[in-house]
C-alpha cells in the first residue's frame, strides 16, 4: 500500500514537472508548502477594480479560520517560529482580505469592527486560557474547514452566475496549495482519512478554478458580442449618414 502511495506521487511529481511548472516551483510549493504569497494577488485585483463583488466572506473567514489555528497550535506546542512565521504574514493578508471585502461593500465600519473582534479571538486563541485541546481540535479539523470554505465559493459563483473580482492566480496558488498538502499526506500517512479528506480538497479547490476559467472565458465571450454590436451599430450610422 505504501509502495503504491509513493508510485502514485512520483507519477504527480512528473505530471507536473511536464506539463505545469519547473523544478524550482515545484520544490517551492510541494517540499517548502510556500504559500504565502497566495492572497496578494487577490487583495491587488481587488484594489485595481475597486469592487469585492464575487467574493464570499464567509468564505474569507473560513480561510481566515484555518490559518489562526495552524498558527495558534504552533503557538501552544512552543515550534521555533521560523517554522511557520510566513503563516503569520498569510494570516496579515486575509485579515486585510476580509475587511476589503467589507469596505468596498460600504461596510468599513463593519469591517474595521471584524478586525477588532478577530485581534481579540487571536489573542484569546494563543494565549494559556485557550486549552491545547481546543487548539488541536481546530488544527485537526481545517482540512474539513478548506473543504467548507471552497464549497460556499462555489455556491455563491453558481448562484451568481459569475466569479465577479475573484483572482485566477490566487485560486491557482491555493489549488496548488490543496494538491502539495495531498501530496505530503499520502507519502507521510497512505489512503488515511486524513489523506483522503486532503483529496477531497483539492477537488474543491480544482473545481473553483475550473470555475474561475469558464466564467471569465464566458465573460470574454459576452464582452466581445457587446464590442460586436458596437461596432455594428456606428457602421449602420455611417451608412445612414452617407445616404442622407
Amino acid at each position: 500500500m505504501a509502495e503504491s502511495g509513493e508510485e502514485q506521487a512520483s507519477a504527480l511529481k512528473s505530471f507536473l514537472l511536464t506539463y505545469l511548472m519547473p523544478e524550482k516551483c515545484y520544490e517551492r510549493f510541494f517540499l517548502r508548502l510556500d504559500f504565502a504569497h497566495a492572497p496578494l494577488p487577490q487583495i491587488w485585483r481587488i484594489f485595481r477594480a475597486g469592487s469585492s463583488d464575487g467574493l464570499s466572506l464567509v468564505s474569507a473567514l473560513l480561510d481566515l479560520l484555518v490559518v489562526s489555528a495552524h498558527v495558534a497550535f504552533c503557538v501552544h506546542h512552543n515550534f521555533p517560529i521560523g517554522a511557520w512565521g510566513e503563516s503569520v504574514w498569510v494570516l496579515v493578508q486575509l485579515a486585510l482580505l476580509v475587511f476589503l471585502i467589507q469596505h468596498y461593500r460600504e461596510d468599513s465600519i463593519k469591517g474595521a469592527v471584524s478586525l477588532a473582534a478577530y485581534s481579540a479571538f487571536m489573542y484569546l486563541l494563543t494565549s494559556p486560557l485557550t486549552p491545547r485541546a481546543v487548539v488541536k481540535a481546530m488544527y485537526e479539523w481545517k482540512v474539513l474547514i478548506v473543504i467548507a470554505s471552497r464549497l460556499v465559493q462555489v455556491g455563491c459563483n453558481q448562484s451568481a452566475g459569475s466569479t465577479g473580482q475573484i483572482s485566477a492566480l490566487s485560486v491557482f496558488l491555493l489549488c496548488m496549495g490543496s494538491i502539495g498538502l495531498t501530496h505530503t499526506s499520502i507519502q507521510d500517512s497512505g489512503h488515511s482519512l486524513h489523506s483522503q479528506a486532503c483529496v477531497l480538497s483539492s477537488c474543491c479547490s480544482a473545481l473553483l478554478l475550473l470555475q474561475v476559467l469558464l466564467f471569465r472565458n464566458h465573460q470574454l465571450d459576452g464582452e466581445r458580442q457587446r464590442d460586436g454590436g458596437r461596432e455594428r451599430r456606428r457602421d449602420r450610422e455611417r451608412e445612414k449618414k452617407k445616404e442622407e
